[in-house]
């Protein structure tokens, strides 16, 4: 799960509306789905990240406390990985195996579902966490 290392964060909290029926926990990334926010995915993109959830919900909330990413490099965060971590894997691009864990397949992604760059590690290789930043596209004018 995503943790904010620095950066813009927890000041600038805020309440969001969530797609009702599914439960939310803390450090889930939470992606746009029209107009309300949902658990990212693998096929979440650059277009579509929104924020990370600030607090726990049930199935039948439906607002959550979020904290919004701000792309590129003004946070940094702690991030969970699939695999073992790699010094290969430094600046590389990561597609999210859910909504709480990267894909850190020593490949990086140049599409749209790139959304997190690796800058650094954490621990050991076994350990399997991150730091680096999200890449969201902030402004677009379609």
């Amino acid at each position: 799960m995503p943790r904010l290392v620095s950066g813009i964060g927890e000041d600038f909290a805020y309440e969001a509306t969530v797609t009702a029926g599914t439960a939310v926990a803390e450090g889930d990334v939470l992606d746009i789905n029209g107009n309300v926010l949902q658990r990212a995915t693998a096929s979440s993109t650059i277009h579509t990240l929104a924020a990370v959830a600030a607090e726990t919900i049930s199935t039948t909330a439906t607002k959550i406390r979020v904290i919004p990413i701000i792309g590129n490099e003004t946070q940094i965060w702690e991030f969970d990985t699939a695999n073992n971590t790699d010094s290969t894997e430094r600046y590389e691009n990561c597609i999210l195996t859910d909504h709480d864990t990267l894909n850190n397949t020593d490949t990086t992604v140049t599409g749209s579902t790139g959304i997190f760059t690796i800058l650094n590690f954490v621990g050991a290789t076994g350990d399997k966490k991150v730091l680096g930043h999200f890449n969201r596209l902030q402004v677009t004018s379609t």
